[in-house]
């Protein structure tokens, strides 16, 4: 992507930055590459038609939605995507589509998987679906990374995630899956939740594009319930890979952006809705 333009634009998000704009618990980008555009994630999909209105996004336009995984707060607007866009192809894990449970302290335990809507948006068959278990590219030197290996000792899921209504077995979520982009900046990195380990997405990265660099880090680091210990590790990592500007975001939680503003003040940069990057 020498030489030509990559924005990004956060559409949905916990926070927000700019007058009309509204907030939601999840998170959405819109992405331009070089006049090519596509969304990573859709938020909950209370907030997407409006923000992308007052952004001056068309969503008719698309040719892609990306979907990090099958939590509701990332696949909720899907049905308004595919209905606009008629031509966007779907770029999803199959595990996405699993029933998804957190669970409680005492049972109902809370449903948070994919709508009912969405699923059936995205097998109704009217749009191309490309199962994304591996490394797939998108649009020229814009990829999604499919499964990511699981290699740490400190990362987990985040959160107590189930496959059944009882929380007996556990999610590994293997749906869970990051976007990046080879830059002539270095490698974007976008994430959805990070339910693999940050530290797990960015090794795989860098050893699925063989660059030991990566320039951005953008979006949810699910670092929330992450012990202090994991969160330095997380820090080392960033270091180790030299990132330049790191966007944390969505379920980042407050004491790890509080961690990264002050051990990398000068690189840290606000990832609300209305929040736009621009790499060259």
């Amino acid at each position: 992507m020498t030489g030509n333009k990559l924005e990004v634009v956060v559409v949905a998000e916990n926070t927000v930055r700019g007058a009309g704009l509204l907030g939601e618990h999840g998170l959405a980008f819109w992405i331009n590459a070089n006049g090519r555009s596509l969304l990573f994630d859709t938020g909950q999909g209370k907030v997407l038609a409006e923000n992308t209105r007052h952004l001056g996004i068309h969503l008719g336009k698309l040719e892609a939605v990306a979907i990090s995984h099958g939590h509701y707060d990332h696949t909720g607007g899907l049905h308004t995507v595919l209905e606009r866009s008629r031509q966007a192809e779907v770029y999803v894990h199959p595990a996405a589509f699993h029933a998804k449970y957190s669970r409680q302290q005492a049972p109902p335990h809370r449903k948070i998987g994919m709508p009912r809507s969405d699923k059936v948006a995205v097998q109704s068959g009217g749009h191309d679906v490309i199962w994304t278990v591996q490394p797939c590219e998108i649009f020229p030197r814009l990829w999604v990374t499919g499964e990511i290996p699981r290699i740490t000792k400190f990362e987990d899921a985040g959160g107590p995630f189930y496959l059944d209504r009882v929380c007996t077995q556990p999610d590994p979520l293997a749906d869970d899956q990051a976007l990046f982009v080879e830059s002539a900046n270095g490698i974007i990195v976008l994430l959805g939740c990070a339910h693999a380990g940050v530290v797990n997405t960015l090794e795989y990265i860098s050893r699925v594009t063989g660059r030991k660099r990566i320039h951005a880090v953008l979006g949810g680091m699910h670092l929330l319930r992450a012990s202090r210990k994991r969160i330095e590790a997380t820090g080392d990592a960033l270091e180790r890979f030299q990132v330049r500007v790191i966007a944390p975001g969505h379920c980042t939680g407050p004491a790890a952006v509080a961690y990264f503003w002050n051990r990398f003040p000068s690189r840290v940069k606000e990832c609300a809705t209305g929040s736009r990057f621009v790499f060259q």
